[in-house]
């Protein structure tokens, strides 16, 4: 079975705010919140008129491509939204609509919403002028974390960084029809199979944790990208060899 991510010190967090979403893991109802002071440089105003649809789900991880791909197209689709209507707006108003909506998506991920995460990931990836800093760093370690989550559209989102695990997955001694079998895997499925037990040993090696996300300025900008990479690099390097023995 795939290594998921092991969350109990978000366990701690307070829920100060109402319940969001509905979502669920396999134990019990989460609804957590987002209580340390992400927005240090923006004003908390969640826009009234402006929200994200809502997704009512007991494990999100289940949903297939299709379905995680029809969410996160509901999402992107707000803030397309905001974007063409920005110039009717101040810059005031503007962005903390924008930082209204970032929190909503924040509130998602941390209940378990890997079409928030995987957000994240592209909204990191991509910026948003005016208001969101490109940051890679960011960018890969929400994609992680919903690739440990179940996420298949952070897969391709970080291709770069898992070229290196399919080929080293592929150029080993692992029958991958029998790791298919073995874990009831899905025809086409293999892929995601190993970047979800890939994440799952890679994520507390690199201190990647809902919590610790929680507590990033959404308004934050990459403080050394490259450096980071090295050593996400280095890490995915050492974890390779022990990854095979999860998918035999």
């Amino acid at each position: 079975m795939a290594v998921r991510v092991n969350e109990h010190e978000i366990k701690k967090m307070e829920s100060s705010r109402s319940k969001i979403s509905g979502a669920k893991p396999k134990e019990e109802l989460r609804s957590y919140n987002v209580t340390v002071p992400i927005l240090k440089k923006k004003k908390k105003v969640i826009s009234e008129s402006v929200e994200l649809p809502k997704f009512d789900f007991d494990d999100f991880s289940k949903l297939n491509f299709d379905e995680q791909t029809t969410m996160f197209n509901a999402i992107k689709e707000v803030f397309a939204n905001l974007r063409e209507n920005s110039q009717y707006m101040d810059m005031e108003s503007y962005q903390n609509t924008y930082f209204g909506l970032i929190y909503q998506v924040l509130d998602l991920a941390v209940t378990g919403n890997v079409a928030a995460m995987d957000y994240l990931c592209y909204a990191y990836k991509k910026g948003m002028e005016g208001a969101l800093p490109v940051n890679l760093t960011l960018a890969h370690k929400w994609g992680m974390l919903a690739i440990a989550n179940g996420s298949k559209l952070s897969v391709d989102r970080l291709r770069m960084f898992f070229t290196p695990i399919f080929d080293y997955i592929e150029n080993s001694d692992i029958d991958l029809d029998l790791m298919m079998t073995r874990n009831d895997i899905l025809e086409g499925d293999a892929a995601f199979f190993v970047a979800e037990t890939f994440a799952g040993l890679y994520n507390p090696k690199m201190e990647i944790t809902l919590l610790a996300m929680a507590k990033e300025d959404p308004a934050s900008e990459d403080s050394n990208f490259q450096k980071f990479l090295f050593d996400a690099n280095k890490v995915r390097d050492q974890i390779l060899p022990e990854m095979t023995k999860y998918l035999i």
